[in-house]
């Protein structure tokens, strides 16, 4: 069977961790509800507003603090726990203000409105040579929404989010206009950045970017006890602009997991490409065939033999030269699969390098032991930063991101938060964190093990926020 064959066959499979946008149904006049990607958050809201322009945002503050109404703010509602949403609230979309404010080549600065996409960003970006430096894995998130959550990506040489962000402007519960940053109020701008929306709606942002660089792929396998060690060697390899890793299923048998999948992205000297050669490379890719690719994810969910394959079509991209905008644009729009009895979904888990092993062996236990339905389990590296307040990266970190699939019943839901506890009390007792956009199976006391200072970080919501005015279900389950 030729290698183009072979990829023909396996490219339905192909992984990557996202999904889109979703849907708002209006449930009886003046009444609408709304969900998260999860879809078992189905939530009943007041409405949804789309201002075009900061007057009109902060005339719809004053109109809810008149009405005693709350305000939410939602992206595209990745986060899976209610952060975007609130019970009789207005949600606020910011998809109308998604401009760029400003733009220096040069010194590789973008202002942009929060509205906008990554992928909005890279396309401006695109054609002077220029790519983002650190954003989620897929680009179909919003600026705003990856801010509120200080998300990470798969470039081993920055941390989260909050590293690339120079200042932010902030619209406050009192209608002013803030600017952020670490010189010009530095606690809101640590706050802000991975709060979930609870101290404003984050309008603008100046963002570091850098060179769209060119990068050759390298795939290997390797157990995973060697892993821990050749990742602090990844990490410090100036010449690894990207690493990625999957964490191979066995096809059967009495483990579940085999050697760990590494892709490495290097960099590529192409000064002998042509002007021509160098144009294609950097041609942006466009997702193509996606409801073809739907219908692969519906058999990954229940095949064990394409489980265990998944990782092979980016192991045969071995030797590729890419651009990082096509490195940080995967197809990703083919995961969100809207099914009436069953949904996918997404956790993060941030484990210390040296923890790896103990917590990749529980996890394979509760698994094994629960009949898990886990389809993928990605690896990343993610350096120590603290700058936003709910830090997850207090040390050095693996980031292990989990892609499952749960029946949409009470028994479904009960054993995914039998689970779930169970590995964000492994995470802890680890030294390690579970990512808080996650369903809300943690109690208070769970939460607090990893994140003590989030009692501070509410009081502090209240110094800028004193009536309440930002809600989330996020924010009402841990407050108190």
């Amino acid at each position: 069977m030729t290698l183009r064959r072979i990829r023909g066959l396996v490219a339905i499979f192909l992984i990557i961790l996202s999904g889109c946008s979703h849907k708002t149904r209006k449930v009886s006049p003046g009444k609408f509800s709304i969900n998260d990607f999860s879809r078992l958050n189905k939530t009943p809201i007041n409405k949804i507003a789309t201002p075009s322009s900061y007057e009109e945002l902060q005339s719809i503050i004053q109109d809810a603090q008149s009405n005693g109404l709350k305000i939410s703010i939602a992206g595209t509602r990745h986060s899976q726990g209610g952060h975007a949403f609130y019970p009789n609230a207005i949600v606020i979309s910011l998809k109308k203000l998604n401009k760029v404010i400003d733009f220096d080549a040069e010194k590789k600065l973008i202002t942009i409105q929060t509205g906008i996409t990554w992928k909005e960003i890279q396309e401006y970006l695109h054609p002077h040579q220029l790519a983002v430096k650190i954003m989620q894995f897929a680009n179909l998130f919003t600026v705003g929404g990856a801010l509120s959550v200080n998300c990470n990506g798969i470039d081993p040489s920055f941390g989260p989010l909050i590293e690339s962000i120079r200042s932010i402007k902030i619209l406050l519960a009192n209608g002013s206009i803030a600017t952020a940053s670490r010189s010009i109020n530095p606690e809101l701008f640590s706050l802000a950045i991975g709060g979930y929306g609870l101290f404003g709606i984050i309008l603008e942002a100046t963002i570091e970017v850098v060179e769209d660089s060119l990068y050759k792929r390298q795939t290997s396998l390797i157990p995973l006890t060697k892993y821990a060690n050749e990742i602090q060697k990844i990490a410090h390899d100036p010449e690894v602009g990207f690493h990625l890793s999957f964490l191979t299923l066995t096809t059967g048998g009495r483990k579940l997991f085999g050697d760990v999948a590494v892709f490495n992205f290097k960099k590529y000297n192409a000064t002998h490409f042509s002007n021509r050669q160098h144009k294609t490379k950097r041609k942006l890719f466009h997702q193509k065939f996606v409801a073809l690719q739907k219908i692969g994810i519906n058999v990954w969910a229940h095949s064990r033999l394409v489980k265990a394959l998944h990782w092979i079509p980016e192991g045969l991209k071995h030797g590729q030269v890419v651009s990082r905008n096509n490195i940080m644009r995967p197809p990703a729009s083919h995961l969100y699969v809207e099914l009436s009895k069953e949904t996918n979904l997404l956790q993060e888990y941030f484990i210390p390098v040296n923890n790896l092993v103990p917590f990749i062996s529980e996890l394979e236990s509760i698994t094994t032991k629960l009949h898990i339905n886990l389809m993928h389990v990605a690896l990343r590296f993610i350096p120590q930063n603290t700058e936003s307040y709910l830090s997850y990266t207090k040390t050095d970190r693996i980031g292990i991101v989990l892609f499952f699939n749960q029946k949409m019943t009470p028994e479904g839901n009960r054993k995914t938060k039998q689970w779930t506890k169970y590995l964000i009390n492994t995470a802890a007792r680890l030294k390690g964190a579970h990512y808080l956009p996650i369903q809300l199976h943690a109690n208070k006391n769970e939460v607090l093990k990893v994140y003590p200072e989030i009692d501070n970080f509410f009081e502090l919501k209240k110094k800028y926020d004193s009536r309440e005015l930002f809600m989330n279900h996020f924010y009402k389950k841990y407050v108190n």
